[in-house]
């Protein structure tokens, strides 16, 4: 896909994601990674590169992803539903989104956020993320 694709923490008790809990996610190639820059790699048609921010309070947790050009591995979707079932996560691109994880998210929404993105679709499925860019 010659797109990025973005996850934000829109709220809620902690600071943000787990770090962690998000890196073991994905097969990061080390080598080829910085600790909030990380190399994606599933295959040699399948890879990509994921920009964290760490929560300014700690940086154990994670506020924001920006995936460059995603690779379109069923996997890698899998880990970004994952990751929107999390918590108060949304998914979103240029001219979509956005998604999240579950309806209790979805209806605890913030208005301001949903000012600036519309309001959200709720996911279940690694496929219906792909679906969804797709059809924007």
């Amino acid at each position: 896909m010659s797109f990025d694709v973005y996850l934000q923490w829109v709220g809620g008790e902690s600071p943000g994601i787990l770090r962690a809990a998000v890196r073991a996610l994905f097969p990061i190639v080390e080598e080829n990674s910085d600790p909030d820059y990380w190399s994606i790699h599933y295959d040699r048609n399948d890879w990509c590169k994921i920009d964290v921010t760490p929560a300014k309070s700690d940086r154990e947790f994670i506020t924001s992803l920006a995936v460059n050009r995603p690779c379109g591995d069923v996997r890698f979707w899998e880990s970004i539903l994952a990751i929107l079932e999390m918590g108060p996560v949304i998914l979103y691109w240029p001219g979509g989104g956005p998604l999240v994880g579950s309806k209790s998210v979805a209806t605890k929404f913030p208005p301001e956020i949903a000012k600036s993105f519309g309001r959200p679709k709720c996911v279940g499925s690694a496929r219906e993320i792909m679906d969804a860019i797709r059809e924007s």
